[in-house]
C-alpha cells in the first residue's frame, strides 16, 4: 500500500434527506475554520490510484448521479463483510459512516487512509459503536452498474477479533485528554514528561519536545498505540542521542574523526584534538548546523598548542 503523508481529516457521511438517523450524535458537529476542517456529505468517490484510493466527497444527492469516471462511490448505504482467509464471514455485516483522509504533502489531493464503520450484525459490539479501521485492509469483490456509477460489493481482510481491536472513533478533544492520561502513565521521569507536548488532529497524535533518550519515545508510543481514539502517532520528538550521533557522523564526514561528542539538554560538547585553529572553529560550525542542537561548548584542542582561545 502506498504510503501517504501530510494533514488528515474526515469526511463525515449523512443519511440522505428524510432518512432516519440510527446513530446517535452522527455526523459528529462539524465547526467551520477549526482544523482539522472536517466535511459532512452523503457520498464519497474512491479511485484506485497507483496503490493507494484517491477520495473525493459527494455533497449532495443529486451529485450521486453524476458521471463517477470509475470511480467506486461509497454512501451510507454502503456495507461491508469479512473475508480473512479468502472466506467470506457471513455472520459479521459492517456498515459505513465515513472515510478519513489525508491530504497529500498538504497540496490538496486527498488520499483514503481509514473508514470509519459500526459493526451491524454478527458481533457482541454496541451497534452503534463507529470504528476506524485501516484502508489498507479493503478488498474489493464485484460491483453493481447503478446508472451513471458503480456502488462496489467490499468486505475487509480481518478477523471478527481483529476488527474488534479498533481503536473507536471519538472527537479530538477526548482524545486528548486519553493522551495526556497516556503520557502520564508511560513517561515516569516527571522532567521528561513536561518537555514533551502533543497535538491531536483526526485522531492523529503529533509528539513534540526534546528527551534525552529515545526510549521515552518509544514508550510513548507503545502506550498510545492502545490508547483509544488514537489512529496513528507523528514522532517529532528531538532525542538527545540521536542529535549526538548526527554530530558524529557529519564530523566525521568532514575528517573530524578523533572528536568526542557528548549531550545534555540541547548542548553539544565537543573533545579532542584538531590540527589547527580553523579545524577548532569549522567543527563547531558543523556541530551548529544540525537542527535541534541549541549551543556548543568548544573544549577542543589544538595540536601544539596550550590554548585554542
Amino acid at each position: 500500500m502506498r504510503v501517504i503523508s501530510g494533514p488528515p481529516r474526515y469526511y463525515f457521511l449523512r443519511r440522505e434527506r428524510g432518512a432516519r438517523e440510527e446513530v446517535a450524535h452522527w455526523p459528529p458537529e462539524v465547526k467551520p475554520l477549526e482544523a482539522p476542517e472536517n466535511l459532512i456529505c452523503v457520498g464519497v468517490r474512491l479511485h484506485p490510484e497507483d496503490g493507494a484510493w484517491r477520495a473525493e466527497p459527494v455533497a449532495q444527492e443529486d451529485d450521486l448521479n453524476a458521471d463517477a469516471n470509475g470511480a467506486f462511490v461509497l454512501t451510507r448505504q454502503t456495507t461491508l463483510g469479512l473475508r480473512p482467509d479468502g472466506v467470506h464471514e457471513t455472520s459479521v455485516t459492517l456498515a459505513l459512516l465515513g472515510v478519513r483522509v489525508i491530504n497529500e504533502d498538504g497540496k490538496g489531493t486527498e488520499y483514503a487512509s481509514h473508514l470509519v464503520l459500526r459493526v451491524s450484525g454478527g458481533m457482541g459490539l454496541g451497534p452503534h459503536t463507529p470504528l476506524v479501521v485501516p484502508i489498507d485492509s479493503l478488498l474489493l469483490g464485484a460491483y453493481i452498474e447503478r446508472g451513471s456509477h458503480a456502488e462496489a460489493e467490499l468486505d475487509l481482510r480481518l478477523t471478527p477479533a481483529q476488527v474488534a481491536s479498533m481503536s473507536p472513533y471519538l472527537p479530538d478533544p477526548i482524545i486528548s485528554r486519553n493522551v495526556a492520561r497516556a503520557l502520564d502513565a508511560a513517561i515516569l521521569s516527571a522532567q521528561a514528561r513536561h518537555a514533551i507536548t502533543f497535538e491531536i488532529e483526526a485522531g492523529r497524535v503529533s509528539l513534540y519536545g526534546r528527551a534525552e533518550i529515545s526510549t521515552f519515545g518509544d514508550e510513548a508510543r507503545a502506550e498510545l498505540e492502545h490508547t483509544p481514539g488514537v489512529v496513528d502517532i507523528s514522532d517529532h520528538i528531538l532525542y538527545g542521542e540521536l542529535l549526538q550521533q548526527q554530530v558524529v557522523e557529519a564530523l566525521a564526514e568532514r575528517g573530524y574523526t578523533d572528536v568526542d561528542v557528548l549531550y545534555e539538554h540541547g548542548l553539544v560538547n565537543l573533545r579532542g584534538t584538531v590540527p589547527d585553529h580553523a579545524s577548532f572553529h569549522k567543527a563547531k560550525d558543523i556541530a551548529l548546523r544540525i537542527p535541534g542542537v541549541r549551543g556548543v561548548v568548544n573544549d577542543l584542542t589544538v595540536a601544539g598548542s596550550v590554548n585554542a582561545s
